[in-house]
């Protein structure tokens, strides 16, 4: 294995451990925020979604502001499609569409509105790489429902 990947990996039980220290709060609640890392979504006690940012304020906007695209609030879009598939609603259209169609708006903007009410943790970690595979390493460590590596 390479050496550099091994010595990356062997640092997250040590993130996971600081991530998860402090209980869950909202977004307007974080004190001292840092600029950049990994952060997990958690609604009724349960993590369900691991993301990362370089800006980490600008990001968890971008996730629940009802002007969010599904470029920006990629979150809410996936909780949006699959409650409009329970629904019945048509999603097998490109994103572009389904963001603008009105059968399927209404579920997109109500996502949003939960995504701005859940709990959040953040972990600040700077470099790049350790961001990616943390991300991967710590949604697979928590079971998140929602990540699920899919390109879009």
């Amino acid at each position: 294995m390479n050496a550099e990947f091994q010595a990356t990996i062997e640092l997250f039980p040590g993130y996971m451990r600081e991530l998860l220290r402090y209980p869950p709060v909202s977004a307007n609640e974080l004190k001292n925020i840092p600029k950049q890392g990994i952060y997990i979504f958690y609604e009724d006690d349960k993590p369900i979604y691991v993301g990362r940012s370089r800006n980490l304020s600008k990001r968890f906007k971008q996730h629940s502001q009802q002007s969010s695209d599904h470029n920006s609030a990629t979150f809410a879009f996936k909780i949006a499609k699959q409650d409009a598939a329970k629904e019945k609603v048509e999603i097998k259209k490109t994103r572009e569409i389904l963001q603008v169609d009105p059968d399927f708006l209404p579920f997109f903007n109500k996502a949003k509105k939960r995504v701005s009410e859940m709990k959040i943790q953040v972990i600040d970690i700077e470099n790049a790489v350790e961001q990616t595979l943390f991300e991967v390493y710590a949604a697979l460590e928590l079971k998140t429902p929602y990540n699920d590596w899919r390109t879009h």
